[in-house]
């Protein structure tokens, strides 16, 4: 007998210590750090398709992108100011969140009225009323954040001009009651958001709207938290990036990263 306890305890431990990896890429989205629910790097270098590498929300690529070497982290995606050219991204419940982050590191040039972030269907003018995730940028190369409740507009003017040609990191951060504009990691802009945020099913744009404004310059780690971050968290956020907050902990003991995971591939 106690022979062949040992080894089914030998046979349990192989089999356990093979389904640990495994269970990794299974609880990835539920470990990740700080609520961080989507995360874009832009790491591809090639083809139509912007992996989202913590729950698999990728993006396609509409138009004519272009790959780019020289991002913040890494390599970055180029947006030429076409309107029909963008990251799409289908509906997810998530991103309807209570309190959500959202940040992604830009590199504008000076142009006429851009778009970092819509979510309000494909088509313009718009519908509805119902924005819950909208960042443009203004003739006058500041950043506007807007968004919806009850079909009522709230509004936040940036003060800080982000189209100049350098990395600018754009966080909008919604505690459930109030809008906060994050510059750079410093608060550039705050309302209260009226209430709850209106939702829908629209699919997120990155890098234009519908009706012909879109950015000119580069994108790079683009992320969607459904936390409030605090401002302390946002900057290492922004100063670390977001792939160590994609994090996979399946044992307690040993943790990795999805880019880590990709780098061994």
């Amino acid at each position: 007998m106690r022979v062949f306890s040992a080894c089914r305890v030998q046979a349990f431990t192989v089999i356990l210590s093979l389904l640990i990896p495994m269970m990794g890429f299974d609880v990835s989205v539920h470990a990740a750090k700080l609520g961080l629910a989507s995360a874009w790097l832009f790491e591809e270098n090639g083809g139509k398709v912007v992996k989202d590498i913590v729950s698999g929300n990728d993006g396609e690529i509409k138009g004519t992108l272009k790959w780019a070497a020289d991002g913040k982290f890494g390599g970055a995606l180029e947006f030429a100011g076409k309107g029909d050219s963008y990251v799409r991204i289908d509906h997810d419940e998530v991103f309807n969140a209570d309190t959500y982050t959202f940040v992604a590191w830009v590199k504008l040039e000076a142009a006429s009225w851009q778009y970092v972030v819509w979510r309000n269907g494909d088509v313009w003018p718009e519908p509805e009323d119902v924005r819950h995730l909208d960042i443009w940028i203004h003739d006058a190369d500041y950043p506007v954040f807007m968004w919806h409740v009850k079909g009522k507009e709230g509004r936040i003017d940036g003060k800080t001009i982000v189209a100049d040609g350098e990395w600018h990191h754009i966080a909008k951060i919604y505690d459930g009651k109030n809008v906060f504009m994050f510059i750079d990691g410093k608060l550039d802009g705050e309302k209260p958001s009226g209430g709850t945020l209106d939702t829908s099913k629209s699919p997120i744009w990155i890098g234009a709207r519908p009706g012909n404004v879109a950015a000119t310059g580069l994108f790079d780690e683009v992320g969607f938290f459904t936390e409030a971050l605090s401002e302390d968290e946002l900057n290492d956020v922004m100063e670390n990036g977001l792939a160590g907050y994609a994090a996979v902990d399946a044992t307690g003991k040993v943790a990795t990263t999805w880019a880590a995971l990709k780098a061994r591939r």
